[in-house]
């Protein structure tokens, strides 16, 4: 699983690397199956799987895109890879 992360959560990040997680900042041009951020004002999200290239071969080869969302704050790291594995914050039933 590839996890773009807010900058600020230099240390959420490090802890998901030691566990094996592939992550990149947002903003740094990669394609990302789940979105971690902390800012709720600034929505800095809108910038992963956002590129034209990305839209069109993802569009085209899969007809699935998208990313799960998941807002950081009062979360523990326990928390998140939770969320991660189960690809949704609470159970559906």
């Amino acid at each position: 699983m590839i996890i773009a992360i807010e900058k600020g959560l230099e240390m959420l990040k490090q802890q998901l690397e030691d566990r094996g997680y592939k992550c990149f900042y947002i903003g740094e041009d990669g394609i990302a199956d789940a979105i971690i951020y902390k800012d709720k004002d600034n929505h800095p999200y809108f910038q992963v799987n956002n590129s034209p290239q990305y839209t069109s071969v993802n569009n085209r080869n899969t007809g699935a895109s998208g990313a799960l969302l998941i807002n950081a704050e009062n979360k523990t790291i326990d928390e998140i890879i939770d969320i991660l594995n189960r690809r949704t914050y609470s159970p559906l039933f």
